[in-house]
């Protein structure tokens, strides 16, 4: 589906699941979006959905919409292709302190804390989106063994650096303030003090692994 949200943006939306099949999709229309579409400014990719930001001199709807829907066709009907990207580390500790819900998912998913911890840190996640607030990406997807609802009732303060889960998806919080996700571990809020460094961490599509780390290596890291 196309739609225009504005007079030169157009927002193709996927007829797929929002993962990472999904974001290997839409990385691939945002490919031909960039390389022949006439006078694209900006494309932003998010889950099975792209927002593509042209020209108004040069944005003709007719042709833009038949072009997008061409190459939307022929990233549905070839085989997904994740792009090659650095991998992001992320040490993070599971310290019972610092993960404030961690015993209550291990509790409803009947697992020991530390293999909650396991579980969470075994696979190498993908960026499925950005957004939220800067530097936050939206990670997947979560074992689903420890996938657990949004909390009821979002806490006023979560502070920065802390990890969190919300259904199948992980992610840090860039900074410091409010969030309903469940926290499971903190990684140190060193790696996020820099707003340019952290907005630029994280890109569609590209790997992030967690790194468990003890007490005392996140003290040190943090300073």
């Amino acid at each position: 589906m196309i739609t225009f949200p504005g007079p030169a943006s157009a927002l193709v939306t996927l007829p797929v699941a929002p993962d990472r099949d999904g974001i290997a999709r839409v990385l691939s229309l945002e490919r031909f979006a960039q390389e022949d579409l006439p006078g694209v400014r900006a494309t932003i990719p998010s889950f099975n959905r792209l927002l593509v930001e042209g020209t108004p001199s040069r944005w003709d709807p007719g042709e833009i919409r038949s072009r997008l829907e061409a190459a939307a066709r022929d990233a549905l009907q070839a085989a997904p292709k994740t792009p090659r990207a650095a991998k992001v580390s992320l040490p993070v500790c599971y310290d019972l302190d610092l993960a404030p819900d961690l015993e209550h998912l291990a509790a409803k998913a009947q697992l020991p804390p530390r293999d909650v911890a396991r579980l969470h840190s075994t696979p190498t996640y993908l960026v499925l989106a950005t957004g939220f607030a800067p530097g936050f990406a939206y990670l997947g997807d979560v074992d689903a063994r420890i996938a657990t609802p949004r909390r009821p009732s979002p806490r006023a303060r979560v502070p920065q650096g802390a990890v969190g889960i919300a259904d199948r998806r992980t992610g840090v919080y860039p900074t410091e303030g409010p969030g309903g996700w469940c926290l499971v571990g903190r990684v140190p809020s060193v790696l996020f003090e820099d707003a340019a460094e952290r907005i630029a961490r994280f890109t569609p599509g590209g790997p992030v692994e967690f790194r468990p780390i003890g007490r005392k290596d996140y003290e040190a890291e943090c300073g």
